[in-house]
């Protein structure tokens, strides 16, 4: 059942793949996600943060990673990040019942780590509290 994930990615390791293999960007990163990190000085922190979004959003779906890049991150000025889902996960998402629109995930990163939280919500439905 779709619900909550979670990931960490530390930022050493990430900065540490980007300069040994520098064609990893674009394996898994969209053009529109690398441009994003790229206008940051320690763009290994975003990346970081958009890598571990992606993983979160598999781990809420309860599909795990099942396509590198089948999760896009979305940041436009002054509004929480969004995603795009496409390929194998929006396949696995519209098995499960859930839209796009349902994915809500918020990212936070420092210079060792960074974390990304997903949770999936369905728009129009109340959480009934004890």
């Amino acid at each position: 059942m779709p619900g909550i994930g979670v990931d960490v990615v530390d930022v050493e390791r990430m900065k540490f793949a980007l300069e040994r293999t520098p064609r990893i960007r674009r394996r898994l990163f969209t053009e529109e996600e690398i441009a994003y990190c790229e206008k940051f000085r320690f763009a290994e922190r975003h990346y970081a943060g958009r890598w571990a979004a992606k993983e979160a959003v598999t781990k809420a779906l309860g599909c795990g990673l099942i396509q590198w890049n089948g999760v896009e991150v979305l940041r436009q000025r002054r509004r929480p990040p969004t995603v795009r889902i496409f390929g194998k996960i929006q396949k696995f998402a519209d098995m499960v019942g859930v839209r796009q629109e349902d994915l809500f995930i918020s990212i936070t990163h420092s210079e060792l780590s960074a974390v990304a939280v997903c949770v999936v919500r369905k728009e129009g439905v109340e959480a009934h509290l004890p």
